[in-house]
């Protein structure tokens, strides 16, 4: 499908959060609930790129999380995707069976285990990531201005090993 690109043009400015109506929310008994926050991140976050997504593409958020990966390594299983996107398989499935019917994505057995199919991104596949890729890659440097590289430093490690300990 060929879809009218939006005309390229600054993000618009985020608004300062109300700190005196949010941050009562993120304090349980007196501690701070930093659950909470990444939670409510991260669902903004998903907000934002199917924002992103509708504006330059048809792809569903699990389609661009299929592409995304695709797009990084050369070839991936539903297992691997899923894992990679922290989602469920049948999710994973959804989206690759779409893909793969408009031709972004192929399909292709694996000599090894004819149970689990390996996925890669075709020509147009390819073209389409890279295109899509450009305004969610232009959202997150936005939105991560003027977070100085140590603070970000410390917000990934801090997230990695947030990461580890939910595994």
């Amino acid at each position: 499908m060929n879809k009218k690109k939006a005309p390229s043009r600054p993000l618009p400015a985020r608004p300062a959060a109300d700190a005196e109506r949010l941050l009562p929310f993120y304090d349980i008994g007196g501690r701070s609930y930093f659950g909470y926050r990444i939670v409510l991140a991260a669902k903004h976050f998903d907000r934002a790129i199917l924002k992103l997504l509708a504006a330059h593409s048809d792809l569903s958020l699990p389609e661009w999380r299929v592409m995304s990966q695709l797009g990084l390594v050369p070839t991936g299983t539903v297992r691997s995707l899923a894992d990679g996107a922290a989602v469920d398989r049948a999710e994973i499935s959804r989206a690759t069976r779409s893909l793969e019917a408009r031709g972004l994505v192929r399909r292709r057995e694996d000599e090894t285990d004819r149970r689990s199919p390996v996925f890669s991104l075709t020509p147009a596949g390819r073209r389409r990531y890279k295109t899509v890729r450009k305004p969610i890659s232009d959202f997150i440097v936005h939105l991560i201005d003027g977070i100085s590289a140590k603070d970000l430093e410390a917000a990934n490690r801090a997230l990695w090993a947030l990461t580890q300990g939910c595994l």
